[in-house]
């Protein structure tokens, strides 16, 4: 590992050279979601770096060497966003403790937040933490961000505009479709509530016309009182798939599943082939809420 100061004379003579001279344009995303959409519009003209891994907690991550070295050689950090997502404050300020140059993007501008439960919305912060921060689960928001992520590759790399815009194109073409199954496919539903065990899906609910049911509320299990409500509810309304997200408490959802006899699915927000996880949560949840 390079001392700071190596690190910062390296990163400043990287800055001075054109992307087409140096190879692919090096590039920070907080997410594997967003990987996979600068990867699609920038192919190999980009090289990716993510901050959180699949399968990784947000909450138990640690700022490797390696990380520290991908943020101070990124030309490019595109951030969710979000001003709850406290591990993306820490890479910001990270890079601007090293004085380094990156140009930082923010793909959630000029998007309404929803309340952690799916409900309300804010345009302008958060509300104590009560804003849900998984922008990226919504086709609808990660076909607004493609746009800003196809300008900023052509700002840095004006030789690949071309490339860019058909990346961007392509994407495009890709999210419309899949928007198109998911609407299809949740059209004529008649139950539209599928329970999770952290309320990470409240933009796809917000996309499709459905209601996620977290069973943790502002990070915590429930009380025994709440368990024995929810597990009420859930026999009450045929509650038979629970999905789970790795990294958070699973207990609950394990006890209520038990109770009520129903399945635990893993759905992850996390997945690092985007189109692909989207279009096999939509058919989890359609096949969860339709039996």
């Amino acid at each position: 590992m390079y001392p700071p100061v190596i690190r910062r004379v390296i990163a400043a003579v990287l800055l001075c050279f054109p992307a087409t001279l140096l190879g692919a344009v090096p590039v920070t995303v907080s997410v594997p979601p967003q990987a996979y959409l600068v990867e699609t519009i920038g192919g190999d003209r980009v090289d990716v770096s993510v901050m959180i891994e699949p399968g990784q907690s947000p909450h138990t991550f640690s700022l490797s060497p390696r990380r520290m070295m991908a943020l101070d050689s990124a030309r490019l950090y595109f951030k969710v966003g979000h001003p709850d997502l406290t591990f993306e404050r820490r890479f910001l300020q990270h890079v601007e403790d090293e004085g380094r140059g990156a140009r930082v993007v923010d793909l959630a501008e000029g998007e309404d937040f929803l309340d952690i439960d799916g409900g309300g919305h804010h345009h302008d912060g958060h509300d104590h933490g009560e804003t849900d921060p998984h922008l990226w689960v919504s086709p609808r928001i990660m076909r607004e961000a493609a746009g800003r992520v196809a300008e900023a590759l052509i700002e840095i790399d004006p030789d690949g505009a071309e490339h860019y815009r058909q990346g961007l194109e392509r994407f495009r073409e890709d999210v419309d479709a899949l928007d198109d199954e998911l609407n299809g496919l949740f059209a004529d539903l008649e139950r539209r509530r599928f329970v999770v065990n952290h309320p990470a899906w409240g933009y796809f609910a917000r996309d499709y016309g459905l209601e996620q049911v977290a069973i943790e509320s502002g990070g915590r299990d429930p009380s025994p009182a709440e368990l024995a409500r929810f597990i009420s509810d859930a026999q009450s309304e045929g509650v038979d798939v629970i999905f789970v997200q790795r990294g958070f408490s699973e207990r609950s959802a394990n006890t209520i599943a038990r109770e009520i006899g129903a399945v635990v699915k893993v759905a992850d927000p996390l997945a690092a082939d985007w189109l692909e996880n989207l279009r096999a949560i939509g058919a989890a949840i359609h096949e969860a809420v339709e039996s």
